[in-house]
């Protein structure tokens, strides 16, 4: 039989007519794959078609000769970062290679023999059965403890170096590894010893007793191939969160804004806290549920001293003098890392990923939404106080906590409006528009970094005729003259970073409502409430309710006639919100003169 080398085709080879793939395997990789060269029949005559399968084949053994290259590098970055004996450069993955080693090392051969004698049988048993207890609760000191030291001695082991403490009446010096105790890392290190603990008293317990062993952490299960699983269990959580954040890349998709992503970041962070940065097929029932019940105890706002510790050592604080965290922002949290799970279980191309569980959605707190229903709305008398007896609009003054201007428009135009306080505290000068039959509104949507709620959320919401009396388009031409038509009406509107734009404003106008001369002390009474009020005044001036509905931006009811078209003309609600009126004499507001934009407004983004 004989062969010829093909000219320009360096991995092909002819034989008795018949074209082969023929490549040298390279020698830094030749004894990982098993072999120094690679031969096979490509199955064709044509040259043509032999080339295609030859760029083919070729792309494929080239991408596993980088794939060995990557295993060998990593096995040499491993060794490395473990010489050094920094564990903060340890990534997740060789922290598990470090507990999982420990535990077929250790753990697993002691679980699977146990002795012959009954008494000891017993003995075991009743160790085990203690170990299992104390290492499964957080907060039992002496399971600390020990998950610490077996910590310690998978790292000692691994050749960290050593100090010695002081310890003891009698001051005795024992050694201890040298390791930043505060770091990430060795948190991390913790949960994953927890576990292996964990799993490894189920198994001695299983075997001490005669019975089967079912794991339950799959990381730990017997003859557990760790690369096969932390593939078919998904990314870890951080990672998840990362893609998430990303968006999808497909065209028209949208990445989430800056305050979710930011608060997605801070429930990924609460939940690695307590179970660790698991990957998303370990997340079972169980770890959600404690999950819950411990979010749930977190109190709404916290000293920084106390915000910066650690799920678990926060729960070990007195919190009861704290103010407890509303169901809407503990179910947000549950939202998030919902989306997070669907959106890794969509973007993996695993069979297995359809298996990943998520149970953040039945952790919901079933309770009325706080925003919309546990809101009252402002009575004619609430009004009153606000407009006549409050210092900003019945005496012109201004707060500092109000933040310019804001202060004074933001509650008028929800008065007038019904918008919400997000939306409002997003307007820019552009944003108020007019029609080429010369009617007013406000432009909501998203252009210009803007956020809304929900898709019915866009609209155009004309100005009410008592806004133009009162001098509200005076004041957005005053703006636009000072810092331009793509300016913020509110320069001075501004919240603390990763914050929403209108956060601190509504908590210093809360404030504002409950002191004197004001005095609105119902709880139930907020910002909110004008939107309320709102609603109320379009039914009283006999409104019709896909009406006010296409006003306020709610979604249109049932009938799926009503999603046809593009909606009422912004001529048709002129008419009709112009039949609203306010059921409190606001007459003296038109006499106040218009406060000017001071020099040092200038044009600001709508970020924080």
């Amino acid at each position: 039989m004989s062969s010829e080398i093909v000219p320009r085709a360096s991995y092909l080879i002819v034989r008795n007519g018949r074209f082969y793939f023929d490549m040298r395997v390279p020698v830094d990789v030749a004894a990982a794959f098993g072999s120094k060269t690679i031969r096979f029949s490509l199955r064709t005559k044509e040259r043509a078609k032999a080339l295609r399968l030859m760029g083919k084949h070729l792309d494929h053994y080239m991408d596993r000769f980088d794939e060995l290259r990557r295993a060998s590098n990593a096995e040499t970055a491993f060794a490395t970062k473990v010489a050094r004996h920094d564990l903060t450069k340890l990534s997740r993955a060789e922290l598990e290679r470090l507990v999982t080693g420990y535990f077929r090392e250790v753990l697993e051969p002691a679980a699977m023999n146990p002795p012959v004698d009954s008494e000891d049988r017993a003995e075991l048993v009743d160790e085990w059965t203690d170990t299992l207890a104390r290492v499964s609760d957080r907060h039992d000191e002496e399971g600390n403890e020990r998950v610490q030291r077996t910590a310690d001695h998978i790292l000692s082991k691994a050749g960290w170096p050593q100090t010695h403490t002081t310890v003891g009446t009698i001051m005795r010096r024992l050694p201890s590894v040298d390791v930043d105790r505060a770091a990430k890392q060795y948190r991390d290190l913790m949960n994953l010893v927890r576990r292996a603990s964990i799993e490894g008293s189920r198994l001695a317990l299983a075997e001490l007793k005669g019975a089967p062993f079912a794991p339950s952490d799959t990381l730990f299960a017997t003859g557990f191939n760790l690369a096969d699983a932390n593939d078919k269990l998904g990314p870890l959580l951080s990672e998840a969160l990362a893609a998430w954040k990303e968006g999808s890349g497909v065209r028209g998709s949208r990445k989430p804004r800056e305050l979710t992503a930011t608060e997605a970041a801070s429930a990924v962070q609460r939940f690695t806290e307590l179970h660790g940065d698991i990957r998303v097929g370990e997340i079972t029932k169980k770890r959600v549920q404690e999950f819950a019940a411990a979010i749930s105890a977190l109190p709404a706002r916290l000293p920084k001293k106390l915000a910066k510790l650690a799920l678990p050592d926060l729960l070990r604080e007195e919190l009861s003098e704290f103010p407890p965290r509303a169901p809407g922002t503990i179910n947000k949290a549950f939202q998030l890392l919902s989306a997070i799970v669907e959106d890794a279980r969509k973007r993996s191309e695993l069979e297995e990923a359809a298996a990943w569980p998520n149970h953040f959605p039945s952790a919901r707190i079933e309770e009325d939404d706080i925003e919309e229903r546990d809101r009252e709305p402002f009575s004619a008398d609430d009004l009153k106080r606000i407009f006549l007896d409050g210092p900003v609009h019945g005496q012109g003054a201004r707060q500092e906590g109000g933040q310019g201007e804001a202060q004074y428009w933001l509650p008028l135009l929800a008065l007038f409006t019904g918008a919400r306080l997000s939306e409002l505290g997003q307007l820019r000068v552009c944003d108020v528009r007019s029609d080429d039959g010369g009617v007013a509104y406000l432009d909501i949507g998203t252009s210009g970094g803007r956020t809304v709620k929900t898709r019915t959320s866009v609209r155009k919401v004309p100005l009410h005729p008592d806004l133009r009396l009162l001098g509200f388009l005076d004041y957005v031409e005053c703006v636009k003259a000072a810092a331009g038509a793509e300016a913020t009406l509110w320069p001075l509107l501004k919240s603390a970073e990763g914050r929403a734009r209108t956060a601190a404003w509504s908590q210093w106008f809360g404030n504002y409502l409950r002191r004197k001369p004001i005095s609105i002390t119902d709880k139930a009474k907020v910002f909110h409430s004008f939107r309320h009020l709102f609603k109320d005044m379009c039914r009283d001036a006999g409104l019709s309710e896909d009406v006010h509905d296409a006003l306020t931006g709610h979604a249109a009811g049932k009938s799926i006639g009503r999603s046809y078209g593009a909606g009422h003309s912004a001529a048709r609600l002129h008419a009709e919100i112009s039949k609203v009126k306010v059921p409190v004499d606001l007459s003296h507001l038109r006499t106040m003169r218009l406060r000017k934009a001071p020099p040092e407004w200038v044009q600001r983004p709508l970020g924080n």
